[in-house]
């Protein structure tokens, strides 16, 4: 059941990637090419929970090293939320260190009966485990 916080709904959902696609800006596989590098990329996420939806990203991703990275992207994401349909677009900021995926994201559109859809929330995954979303929205 979705929590309250500050006025706002919490939704929670585990994160199950389906798909992963990531290069270099020279079309290399990101994991074919050692130490500093930029990438962009894609990935299929289904989440399950509050969040019932699929959602397509796409990103950035900068590599000081092989063991790090910071990232940014979008990802549209559908399907049900508490119970509405629709779709909405996220903003991640964030990175990987020490084996875990970790990130921030901000609503910046949605539509269906999710139209109106505001809110920031974390993901996080650690290595070899579900992902945690956690979106604190307020749907007017």
């Amino acid at each position: 059941m979705p929590g309250k916080l500050r006025g706002m709904t919490t939704a929670q959902a585990d994160a199950g990637m389906k798909s992963w696609d990531e290069h270099t800006w020279d079309g290399k596989r990101y994991d074919e090419v050692t130490g500093p590098k930029q990438t962009t990329g894609g990935m299929t996420v289904a989440y399950t929970g509050d969040l019932e939806a699929v959602g397509d990203q796409r990103f950035v991703m900068s590599y000081p090293d092989d063991d790090s990275c910071v990232s940014t992207g979008y990802e549209v994401v559908t399907g049900t939320l508490n119970g509405r349909n629709g779709s909405f677009v996220l903003h991640h900021t964030g990175g990987f260190r020490d084996g875990v995926a970790d990130g921030t994201f901000t609503v910046v559109s949605a539509t269906g009966d999710l139209a109106g859809l505001t809110g920031t929330g974390r993901i996080t995954w650690a290595r070899g485990e579900p992902g945690r979303f956690e979106l604190d929205y307020d749907l007017s």
